[in-house]
């Protein structure tokens, strides 16, 4: 008769092939498990020793309990008996184990090596396997490892013995995920817990497995748990144990369609034992090994692993105590010091940000450390973006970009192909930012960076928002903030969420534009806060300018007045100058010139939005510079205003429509004033023209408002007329389309209509005072 086959439940044991199945589909165990469960499964009558069952499974009796009960729980997780119940292995109190499911045995049609022709075994379930055989079998399968191990090593007895996959596992439809590694050590070991995972997750994307970030995935598992993980074509969860000082390490591998994989390695050194797991898991999944050790060595490897996984904690003092308290001989690698950067950078601390990747760019040379350099001047382009030195940046991405081509490091070059495309999107060049998001997200793609994609979607959806294309840009950036949420990215909501509700303001969704500061606000109450207080005042002026748009102007006021106040530091001037801009304007509907006055007065100040703000921006403040002076009829204060307007204008690398706009219709106002009202009318019609081109709704009822008026001052109502019904789609929404409808109707001498649009019009106004027809175009 042939070798024994055990069938119980859903699973077939073959100890001759060494296959475990379940309903006909593999289930890969390792070779410790394998061995353990083939010994309870043959003494089934009754419980098994523990330490029985240590010298029939390792060969000796040196293993400790602690190895065995690990050995176990992985067993029982591949059984699908960790839930508590122990239906399959049952621990005997002071005892052992028992193996509890009813069994029935089967046979092969191959006859049993070993064994004289005639010779059989029962088949009955009730008959148990001489015990002399595992005894003769034990010592031979261990000599034969120890002949293998001094022969080529055990880790090539290992790759020996794992038959790789046909094919390798595709990730047309997913990426990996890498969990936290579950750690059985000493407390001082509980760094392993991120920083083995971290390492894990680079091995993977470094052999072209599709892998996210730990970072990411930690994100992903603080908002969702494990809701999400089935999402992920493949889910790796790491196992570390110590005993006996010596490390064991074990990775589970399971993939969306339910087949599973699993390798394990011991060594003396945990990084090492890691390695060997992700190179046999690797294998499985036909792949080949990617990752090297660091040139640094694995005692660098081992700290800078420490460091990044207290910046996952959230930890970043610690990360900056152990950088401070590293040994002589590391504490001044470029690596190290690299890592001191990007916290820094992290924290927005810019000048030492600047200072750190600085020094290190002068240190570190493309000839021996190709990748760190390119990563650092990838770094380079948080404090290059602050200071507004767009060029600079842009040529030290271009020779990122040139280092990081030649390297197996998708991510890194996506990263350098993402920031030089934010650089040039300040710089106004549009096309030139399309194409790297496009390199992006390959990129990114190939490194199975999913958080990487979104950031290239919410890039795309501000392009597209620039461009005029607004439905484009908001399904853009509500897909981006979508897969934040999804992946758990609380850091990035900001960005998301900021350029969402400028989209919705641009298209003239208001209610949606204070939904979605709603997402964020209070900081407090939405725990926001990790935000450094540069992006929380960023975000406050959004949040503000939504309350106005919604007719709370009160409010928007009382918000920007306590984050003028908060906001302080060179880094944060145009953001004081922006906030006053925007306190003037609304100084301006209430119809407080002198109130105005001041404070764009201090928004003009000292050319902080000139130098370091949008352009748009400066424009839009000079603008409102104007209109104060001309209602404070101080008309060569208006001149100089304007003259500066010009001369900055000229000044600026590429022309800018929004610009343009802002100058003509400054120019309008004083023409205007100055008794030309036929040139301030063409200035607005061309002005006008350029707002219909843009497709920007915003622009549209601003500039058709100021046109709108100034053609009723002038006496054209048809002209105001063609004019008000251009902004007729909007009137049920915003309160100066309406306005404009009411002052047409009245000039039209529809007194009951006229009063019913006005009522409209402040309606949506909320505590903003309408302005009065003596306005004129302003």
């Amino acid at each position: 008769m042939g070798s024994p086959i055990y069938a119980f439940g859903d699973f077939r044991l073959d100890p001759r092939a060494r296959e475990l199945s379940r309903l006909g589909e593999p289930v890969v165990i390792a070779a410790s498990a394998f061995d353990c469960l083939v010994y309870l499964i043959e003494h089934r009558q009754r419980a098994v020793g523990r330490d029985e069952l240590i010298a029939a499974v390792w060969g000796r009796s040196d293993v400790s309990d602690n190895l065995l009960a690990q050995t176990i729980v992985r067993l029982r997780r591949a059984l699908d008996d960790a839930s508590g119940e122990q239906r399959c292995i049952k621990t005997m109190a002071r005892v052992g184990y028992r193996w509890m499911p009813e069994t029935t045995v089967l046979s092969s049609s191959l006859p049993e090596a070993g064994i004289a022709q005639g010779e059989h075994r029962g088949a009955r379930d009730t008959q148990e396997r001489p015990a002399h055989s595992m005894r003769v079998r034990r010592p031979l399968l261990i000599a034969l490892a120890l002949t293998i191990a001094v022969a080529i090593g055990y880790m090539a007895w290992q790759l020996a013995n794992i038959h790789p996959a046909a094919a390798p596992m595709h990730f047309k439809d997913g990426t990996a995920v890498v969990l936290p590694a579950e750690v059985s050590a000493t407390d001082d070991w509980n760094w392993l817990h991120l920083g083995l995972m971290d390492m894990l997750s680079t091995q993977l994307r470094a052999a072209k497995v599709p892998t996210e970030s730990s970072r990411d995935v930690l994100n992903l598992l603080h908002q969702s748990g494990n809701a999400q993980l089935a999402s992920f074509a493949l889910v790796v969860t790491p196992h570390v144990a110590l005993s006996d000082n010596r490390w064991h390490v074990q990775l589970d591998a399971k993939a969306k369609d339910g087949r599973r994989w699993q390798a394990e390695s011991s060594s003396d050194d945990v990084l090492a034992a890691a390695r060997t797991a992700s190179d046999l898991l690797l294998v499985q999944l036909g792949y080949a090994s990617g990752a090297s050790p660091s040139a640094g060595g694995d005692s660098l490897l081992q700290y800078l692993l420490r460091v990044e996984a207290a910046q996952l904690a959230g930890q970043p003092e610690v990360a900056h105590r152990l950088i401070d308290d590293a040994p002589p001989a590391m504490r001044h690698t470029p690596e190290l010091e690299y890592a001191q950067a990007e916290l820094y950078c992290a924290e927005a601390k810019l000048d030492a940000c600047e200072q750190s990747l600085g020094d290190l760019r002068a240190r570190v040379s493309a000839t021996d450390k190709p990748v760190l350099r390119g990563k650092i001047l990838t770094s380079l382009w948080f404090p290059y973006r602050r200071k507004g030195q767009y060029a600079e940046g842009v040529a030290a991405l271009d020779e990122a970009v040139r280092l990081l081509q030649g390297q197996k490091d998708n991510e890194a070059l996506g990263n350098a192909y993402l920031d030089r495309s934010h650089l040039e999107f300040y710089q106004g060049k549009l096309d030139e930012a399309t194409l790297d998001l496009g390199r992006a997200r390959v990129n990114f793609a190939l490194a199975g960076d999913t958080v990487g994609q979104a950031k290239v979607d919410r890039a795309m959806g501000e392009i597209a928002l620039r461009r005029g294309q607004y439905n484009a840009a908001l399904t853009l950036l509500q897909h981006a903030y979508e897969q934040y949420q999804r992946m758990g990215m609380r850091q990035l909501f900001s960005s998301a969420l900021d350029a969402l509700a400028n989209t919705q303001k641009l298209a003239l969704r208001y209610p949606d534009e204070l939904a979605t500061t709603d997402q964020y606000w209070p900081f407090e109450r939405k725990h926001m806060d990790f935000l450094d207080h540069y992006v929380r005042h960023q975000l406050s002026i959004t949040r503000a300018v939504a309350l106005a748009d919604n007719g709370r102007s009160a409010d928007a006021v009382s918000l920007l007045e306590s984050t003028l106040a908060a906001a302080s530091g060179d880094e944060e001037a145009s953001l004081r100058a922006l906030i006053s801009m925007h306190l003037a304007k609304l100084a301006l509907d209430r119809d407080d010139t002198p109130g105005a006055l001041q404070w764009i007065g201090k928004a003009m100040a000292g050319n902080a939005l000139a130098d370091d703000g949008d352009p748009s921006d400066y424009a839009e403040a000079g603008y409102v510079n104007v209109v104060a002076a001309q209602r404070a009829g101080k008309i060569d204060e208006l001149k100089r205003a304007i003259a500066a307007m010009q001369a900055w204008s000229e000044r600026l690398p590429k022309q800018n429509d929004a610009v343009a706009m802002w100058l003509l219709r400054a120019k309008a106002i004083e023409a205007w004033s100055e008794g030309q009202h036929d040139q301030a009318l063409q200035q607005l019609k061309t002005a006008m023209t350029a707002a219909d081109a843009s497709g920007e709704p915003e622009a549209i009822v601003d500039v058709g408002r100021s046109y709108a008026s100034a053609l009723l001052a002038a006496g054209h109502v048809d002209q105001a007329v063609a004019i008000s019904g251009r902004l007729s789609e909007w009137a049920g929404v915003d309160w100066r389309a309406a306005w404009v409808e009411s002052r047409v109707l009245q000039a039209l001498g529809q007194g009951a209509a006229a009063d019913k649009a006005r009522s409209k019009a402040q309606q949506l106004a909320g505590d903003r005072s309408l302005p009065s027809s003596a306005d004129g175009m302003l």
